[in-house]
């Protein structure tokens, strides 16, 4: 089975390709800066290229069985550019066309679901964001609705806090319903991402997670 994971250089996505070829997949890693990825195996294949560039991605998509993005805004007051809701629209429309139809990305609960119920973890974010970074507020809020208005099988894997600790292998999901810690490794969080690609359960679902 072979999977393309976008952002595959940052924090949560080097150790999702790490994880990801572990575990037997075929991997492509589309990356801005290949030497930031730092890892060669003969199951993965980088893929150097600009989150704008359409026809690049298209080319990437094409054949793989699943679609990752670990892509999110900057936690900056204002910034330059839509750059991330850029890239999932491209990715959208590139597995549209190539007929790739799974499709794995984050958010943060800011972006609102309708299984939601309210509570500190389902609302305190949508505050917190509008007022410390009402940009990527909007975007991130924008991502979720061109995500969830696509006709994939897709799945908004939401968190809040992550950090640096190893992986524990166990991870709490809610939509607001059950208390979790907020704080989650980027491990924990990479793992659950890679579980969806074979996993049904939270298709047309935005899963909150912790620990």
């Amino acid at each position: 089975m072979e999977i393309i994971i976008f952002g595959a250089s940052g924090g949560i996505g080097r150790l999702l390709v790490g994880q990801a070829l572990n575990a037997g997949y075929m991997v492509k890693a589309y990356v801005r800066h290949p030497s930031k990825l730092e890892l060669t195996h003969q199951n993965l294949e980088i893929i150097k290229g600009e989150l704008s560039d359409f026809e690049n991605i298209r080319t990437a998509i094409a054949g793989v069985d699943a679609v990752i993005s670990t892509l999110g805004p900057p936690l900056k007051r204002n910034y330059e550019g839509w750059a991330i809701l850029d890239a999932h629209i491209n990715i959208v429309k590139a597995m549209e066309m190539e007929g790739v139809n799974r499709f794995i990305t984050i958010a943060t609960p800011s972006v609102n679901f309708r299984w939601d119920i309210s509570s500190i973890i389902t609302k305190m974010p949508t505050v917190m964001a509008k007022l410390l970074f009402p940009k990527a507020y909007k975007e991130i809020v924008m991502v979720g609705n061109v995500v969830s208005d696509s006709k994939l099988d897709w799945t908004i894997v939401r968190f809040i806090a992550p950090n640096n600790k190893p992986l524990t292998g166990s991870v709490k999901v809610t939509f607001g319903e059950t208390k979790i810690k907020w704080g989650i490794s980027r491990a924990d969080i990479a793992a659950y991402l890679l579980l969806q690609v074979e996993d049904a359960q939270q298709i047309y679902s935005m899963p909150i997670i912790g620990s």
